[in-house]
């Protein structure tokens, strides 16, 4: 996704809630911020959290999807009763 912001007096730039999601980067989790020398800037999240709950507790990589214990086994136990 590729969006615009207008940077406010202070300097601060509100990222977008469907950027923020799509990054990985959710309330109260630290991000690292990186400039290259081409004026690039990158945020991205400073630990592995999970996609669904925003924690950094017990996470796991499945198909490249950052998922904590927690919610892997909330989604597991909705495909168990769909089955039935």
């Amino acid at each position: 996704m590729k969006t615009s912001k207008k940077i406010c007096k202070n300097g601060s730039i509100t990222l977008p809630k469907q950027i923020r999601g799509e990054a990985g980067l959710f309330p109260g989790n630290t991000v690292d911020i990186e400039t290259s020398t081409d004026g690039t800037v990158t945020i991205k999240p400073s630990a592995p959290c999970c996609r669904f709950c925003g924690t950094v507790e017990n996470v796991i990589i499945a198909d490249n999807v950052i998922i904590c214990r927690k919610c892997a086994e909330k989604l597991l136990a909705k495909v168990d009763k769909t089955d039935d």
